[in-house]
Protein backbone atom coordinates (compact mmCIF):
# COMPACT_ATOMS: atom_id res chain seq x y z
CA UNK A 1 0.00 0.00 0.00
CA UNK A 2 1.62 3.73 -0.92
CA UNK A 3 1.33 6.10 2.41
CA UNK A 4 2.34 9.74 3.00
CA UNK A 5 4.30 11.07 0.28
CA UNK A 6 5.05 8.69 -1.76
CA UNK A 7 1.14 8.66 -2.72
CA UNK A 8 1.24 10.67 -6.45
CA UNK A 9 -0.50 14.15 -6.38
CA UNK A 10 -1.20 14.67 -10.34
CA UNK A 11 -4.09 15.21 -11.41
CA UNK A 12 -5.66 12.02 -12.42
CA UNK A 13 -4.53 10.94 -8.33
CA UNK A 14 -7.08 14.23 -7.66
CA UNK A 15 -10.13 12.18 -7.81
CA UNK A 16 -9.17 9.65 -5.21
CA UNK A 17 -7.53 12.11 -2.63
CA UNK A 18 -9.85 14.78 -1.72
CA UNK A 19 -8.82 16.82 1.46
CA UNK A 20 -6.40 20.44 1.14
CA UNK A 21 -3.84 18.92 2.62
CA UNK A 22 -1.00 16.72 1.47
CA UNK A 23 -0.92 13.33 2.95
CA UNK A 24 0.33 12.54 6.58
CA UNK A 25 3.44 10.64 6.45
CA UNK A 26 1.69 7.19 6.77
CA UNK A 27 -1.56 7.81 5.38
CA UNK A 28 -3.16 6.34 2.93
CA UNK A 29 -4.97 7.56 0.11
CA UNK A 30 -8.39 7.02 2.19
CA UNK A 31 -8.03 10.17 4.77
CA UNK A 32 -7.54 8.82 7.75
CA UNK A 33 -6.33 5.21 7.30
CA UNK A 34 -2.86 4.79 8.05
CA UNK A 35 -0.69 1.80 7.28
CA UNK A 36 2.38 0.93 8.88
CA UNK A 37 4.93 -2.08 8.60
CA UNK A 38 4.60 -5.21 5.76
CA UNK A 39 1.31 -3.99 4.50
CA UNK A 40 3.29 -0.66 2.95
CA UNK A 41 5.23 -0.86 -0.41
CA UNK A 42 8.52 -1.37 0.32
CA UNK A 43 8.71 -2.01 3.36
CA UNK A 44 11.27 -3.70 5.10
CA UNK A 45 9.70 -6.53 6.46
CA UNK A 46 11.23 -6.05 10.02
CA UNK A 47 9.99 -6.18 13.50
CA UNK A 48 11.67 -3.17 14.74
CA UNK A 49 10.16 -0.87 11.57
CA UNK A 50 7.14 -2.12 12.70
CA UNK A 51 7.13 -1.33 16.17
CA UNK A 52 8.41 2.34 15.12
CA UNK A 53 5.50 2.96 12.75
CA UNK A 54 3.05 1.69 14.90
CA UNK A 55 4.50 4.02 17.44
CA UNK A 56 4.28 6.70 15.04
CA UNK A 57 0.57 6.09 13.77
CA UNK A 58 -0.25 6.83 17.67
CA UNK A 59 0.76 10.76 17.39
CA UNK A 60 -0.49 11.05 13.69
CA UNK A 61 -4.11 9.91 14.73
CA UNK A 62 -4.11 12.44 17.05
CA UNK A 63 -3.06 14.89 14.73
CA UNK A 64 -5.67 13.97 12.62
CA UNK A 65 -8.29 13.45 14.85
CA UNK A 66 -7.17 17.26 15.84
CA UNK A 67 -7.39 18.46 12.41
CA UNK A 68 -11.33 16.89 11.89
Amino acid sequence: MITGRDLPLDPGFARIWKERREPMNLETSAPGVFAVSDIRAGAMNRVASAVGEGTMVVRLVHEYLELT
